[in-house]
């Protein structure tokens, strides 16, 4: 009997062994992949002083052309619960002056209760227009973005359909190799499930790049969030990316996040890691 009792008292913690073994070996495959990617897509010096110019511009990050961004983010929630996300966004031209974006997650969570659930997240259609675009590389872009009730499971999306006019600018400053993407979005919930909170909130970003030596570059974005649900709770979070320019259109990156203010909130998170792959074409 006291061998049994000792058994299913180690049961507890072989199980959280488990868990944490599948999280780190999900982040090491995730580095993996990362740095064979870079590897793999690594160009000689002199390709790379080359296209040094058109980089230094923020010619690869022209939001006029195609592009494509695939990455998986882990986030450590502040109820010690976690999510590994990976993302495919689509985005392209429909004509000069109009774009389509398309982004598909899929989602693995873990529950306070143990185990986890897996499948399709909630799918988000951007539609823009580009009002405005000047000789020296301004642009200013109002878009309408939609998110759809999608997910598989009801852990792994809002049970919402929501609605979200935004306003995003692009900015370049190549005397100080720096290129901003200001924006600011409103949401607000158009239907679905009942039982599930409704979402309302403004969001202010202040996205920028500074193109660094050799194609390498430093990200900085920091967000700020205003909860009108909960009587204009707000949230400030911030995320660092580093990477690096392949040719000037494709990125490499890996980008640490954390929230600064505003903790239990629906916005705020522990800490995060995201590495991701950007082809501009």
């Amino acid at each position: 009997m006291a061998s049994q009792k000792k058994i299913k008292n180690m049961k507890p913690a072989i199980k959280s062994f488990f868990s944490q073994y599948e999280l780190n070996r999900s982040l090491i495959l995730l580095f993996l992949i990362a740095f064979v990617s870079c590897f793999f897509a690594e160009r000689s010096l002199a390709e790379e002083i080359v296209k040094s110019t058109k980089v230094a511009k923020g010619g690869g990050l022209d939001p006029t052309k195609k592009k494509i961004f695939v990455r998986s983010e882990y986030k450590k929630l502040e109820n010690n619960t976690s999510s590994l996300i990976g993302d495919a966004l689509f985005e392209l031209p429909i004509t000069p002056k109009w774009f389509m974006r398309v982004a598909t997650p899929f989602k693995r969570n873990t529950a306070l209760s143990g185990g986890s659930n897996f499948g399709l997240g909630d799918i988000t259609t951007r539609i823009s227009y580009l009002a405005i675009n000047t000789s020296d590389g301004k642009r200013l872009f109002f878009g309408m973005e939609n998110k759809w009730d999608t997910a598989t499971d009801t852990a792994l999306g809002g049970g919402k359909y929501t609605i979200a006019p935004v306003v995003t600018g692009f900015m370049r400053f190549p005397d100080a190799k720096l290129v901003t993407f200001p924006s600011i979005q409103y949401v607000d919930t158009l239907g679905g499930d009942s039982d599930r909170s409704d979402s309302r909130n403004t969001t202010i970003k202040g996205t920028t790049v500074k193109i660094l030596t050799d194609g390498f570059y430093l990200l900085s974005d920091p967000a700020f969030i205003w909860d009108h649900e909960r009587n204009d709770q707000s949230t400030g979070t911030f995320d660092l990316e580093y990477g690096r320019f392949v040719e000037g259109k494709t990125m490499y990156y890996a980008r640490p996040g954390t929230t600064l203010w505003g903790d239990s909130t629906p916005f705020s998170f522990k800490w995060n890691i995201e590495f991701g792959i950007r082809i501009f074409m």
